[in-house]
């Protein structure tokens, strides 16, 4: 039994999938150290609590396949809303692209649904008290996206609008937003990004993120 100075960690769940979220719900709420008070459907409910109270989570469970917004740019608006709350990503998605810009943007962890309630509960316990949590098949995806690219190389620099049209890009930012930012045609941003995988011995927006990534260029 817990003790009553025990400080119980909060937990908000993000997911579109009821029943699913129904049993990873039961599953923190029956441990000592652990309770889960809200489960969100949608980005909107979620935004809307945040923004008519003063509850806040420790920890959000967030999935990426939510209808109407995208989980990352959920995760985009937490870490800026919310910059002190931890996210851990909990999804049916192991897209490479889709695990780097989660990365990048801020998750502190990244579990497949297919995670058992051990695992589940072992990396939400590793992302509060500060540590990552990965699934296992994603933590070989990114140990094989580093190796793919073999030693260190020396990378040309950069120059200061190619750090930023890479940023962008490290972002998950399509060209037109990325012109739209910089105030620059696509055309331009199409030479730069060009330069870009040139300079980091790269062929695809996939490969240069890794590599940012990698490298910590951004």
């Amino acid at each position: 039994m817990i003790s009553e100075a025990t400080t119980l960690t909060n937990i908000w769940i993000v997911e579109d999938h009821e029943v699913f979220a129904r049993q990873v719900r039961r599953l923190i709420d029956s441990e000592p150290d652990l309770r889960c008070d809200h489960h969100f459907s949608n980005a909107a409910d979620l935004y809307d609590k945040l923004k008519f109270t003063n509850e806040r989570p420790d920890l959000l469970l967030l999935d990426l396949g939510l209808p109407r917004r995208d989980g990352l740019e959920v995760l985009s608006d937490i870490r800026t809303i919310l910059p002190d709350v931890k996210v851990l990503i909990l999804t049916a998605s192991d897209d490479r692209e889709k695990v780097y810009q989660a990365i990048c943007n801020g998750a502190s962890g990244y579990l497949l649904k297919t995670a058992d309630p051990d695992e589940l509960l072992s990396g939400i316990r590793d992302v509060v008290h500060g540590a990552s949590a990965l699934s296992s098949p994603i933590a070989k995806m990114i140990l094989e996206g580093f190796a793919r690219y073999g030693p260190v190389e020396k990378i040309e620099p950069l120059t200061n609008r190619e750090e930023d049209v890479l940023h962008y890009l490290v972002k998950g930012l399509i060209k037109k937003e990325i012109a739209e930012q910089l105030s620059i045609s696509q055309h331009t941003v199409d030479m730069h990004l060009r330069s870009v995988y040139r300079k980091l011995h790269v062929r695809s927006q996939t490969e240069a993120v890794a590599k940012a990534i990698r490298r910590g260029l951004v």
